[in-house]
């Protein structure tokens, strides 16, 4: 299983890369929605253009995110066109995974809602609690105060969190976008519980966990990570370099990803072709 994610994975990156036009349409476009997305939240409504501005950001947000994805599913997921072909079935397509995307988006604030009320209630539970001794600790005045105890419930509730959220949910949104991209929405919706198991399948989860070290985990450390240099510009470069590159793994990490995930899909679907056997060769002779 772990040599067939690994194969889905460079397989998909091949593609990738061989595809120079709907590669550069991919930058243009994560391009685009990161610059919207730094105007709709940085732009202050005090005057009417403003908030012209901050609506239009608020609404080529949402649709610069799902011309993107499926810019990038048409790029991998059987697509075999050029810039033009690409463009044209994102453009015909970003609708469709726009409503199939709105049951999970639903489901989505659904979970950050339960999640949010269940740690209030542990929160206030453990207020409610019988209050603890005082620890013995010196009074010197350079003694550092020991960290407070890790509450397992808040550990466990981001877990729960992390795992919906990050992973169960993204997955399915990929296989139905997959889905849409190849057989169309109704066909998708009429196999979306198929498409969930698939979906939750331990290969697919496996190539998924795989491109999160790059699209997620890298980029993460790349900019919450901090150069220690003493010159100001250097610092500035560095951090520069560090952006750049998060760009480029979150972008393809991401859309390498889904390729992978369309490519051990359809693997799965192929079907299995026997070779005759000696003993009917024997049969039919």
């Amino acid at each position: 299983m772990l040599r067939n994610a690994f194969a889905a994975t460079g397989a998909a990156a091949r593609e990738l890369f061989r595809n120079w036009g709907a590669l550069a349409l991919l930058n243009l476009l994560y391009a685009a929605l990161l610059a919207s997305v730094y105007l709709f939240v940085t732009t202050r409504e005090a005057s009417v253009p403003q908030l012209i501005l901050t609506a239009l950001a608020a609404l080529t947000v949402p649709v610069l995110f799902f011309v993107l994805q499926a810019a990038g599913v048409a790029s991998l997921a059987r697509a075999g066109g050029q810039l033009n072909s690409v463009l044209r079935r994102a453009l015909r397509d970003f609708w469709k995974i726009f409503l199939i995307s709105v049951p999970l988006i639903l489901l989505a604030m659904l979970i950050v809602y339960l999640t949010n009320k269940l740690q209030a209630y542990f929160a206030v539970a453990d207020t409610n609690a019988a209050p603890r001794p005082p620890a013995l600790t010196p009074l010197h005045p350079l003694d550092i105060t020991p960290p407070a105890p890790m509450r397992w419930a808040d550990a466990l509730i981001f877990a729960l969190r992390l795992l919906l959220l990050g992973i169960v949910l993204p997955l399915t949104a990929i296989h139905l976008w997959i889905g849409v991209a190849r057989e169309g929405l109704r066909a998708t919706l009429r196999k979306s519980l198929h498409i969930l198991a698939r979906a939750l399948a331990p290969q697919s989860v496996l190539i998924y966990v795989l491109g999160m070290i790059f699209f997620a985990l890298m980029p993460y450390f790349l900019i919450f990570t901090r150069t220690p240099v003493t010159n100001t510009w250097l610092e500035l470069v560095l951090f520069g370099l560090r952006l750049a590159l998060a760009f480029v793994l979150t972008l393809w990490g991401w859309v390498i990803t889904i390729g992978a995930l369309e490519k051990a899909e359809a693997a799965d679907e192929m079907p299995v072709v026997r070779m005759p056997s000696s003993e009917d060769v024997l049969e039919k002779a």
